[in-house]
């Protein structure tokens, strides 16, 4: 796992556009649409994506598999950082933006939020530490190669030297149980409104 830096803003778009594409095309379980629900356009993708990793990127959470980059990965909670405060002004504002308006982004985070709380926001409640993977994407061209594996097994790594646990959520039945294969455990599913459900899951130490 490699945290990039020293990267110019063209090479930080070129990886949005990459994570962007790979959401966009994403082929979602016959019970889910996720993001596609309320994120219409490729192009609205890029921008909802790009102000992720652009957050990211600048707040040093945002890591590669190589000098390949294979993969991308999203990191926050104990140890690892977050999202400084102007980048995510800055993200909640192209994420408004990708969303079609300030009232269609409410929509989206009443739905994420149904049926309670976020994991992690149970996590801090109970004043628990962990480690959050915030986006894991795996360049279509390496899939099916191990990379998925080899990141979640190296952000492990970190959480059991911290003796923490490691949490994420996802927007596909598929993507839960690829997560649950891979060493994950589903915490519990939020029912988010017709053909959009919130996949809760954790790692203990």
């Amino acid at each position: 796992m490699k945290k990039l830096q020293g990267l110019t803003s063209k090479e930080v778009e070129n990886i949005s556009r990459q994570v962007a594409d790979a959401f966009y095309d994403y082929k979602y379980n016959e019970e889910d649409q996720g993001l596609i629900k309320y994120i219409k356009s490729r192009e609205d993708m890029f921008i909802y994506m790009n102000a992720i990793v652009q957050a990211a990127y600048n707040s040093g959470v945002l890591y590669t598999t190589s000098d390949k980059q294979e993969g991308y990965l999203m990191l926050s909670g104990e140890g690892v950082g977050r999202v400084k405060f102007f980048d995510g002004i800055k993200m909640i504002s192209a994420e408004k933006k990708a969303l079609g308006g300030f009232g269609n982004m409410k929509s989206f985070i009443n739905a994420c939020f149904a049926e309670g709380n976020t994991i992690e926001t149970r996590m801090r409640k109970a004043k628990r530490k962990f480690i959050r993977i915030e986006m894991l994407v795996v360049r279509p061209e390496y899939q099916g190669q191990g990379f998925m594996r080899s990141m979640l097994e190296q952000v492990y790594k970190v959480a059991k030297k911290k003796n923490i646990p490691v949490i994420l959520d996802t927007d596909d039945k598929d993507k839960c149980e690829r997560y649950m294969h891979l060493g994950m455990k589903l915490d519990r599913v939020r029912n988010c409104g017709e053909r959009f459900h919130m996949y809760d899951l954790i790692r203990e130490v």
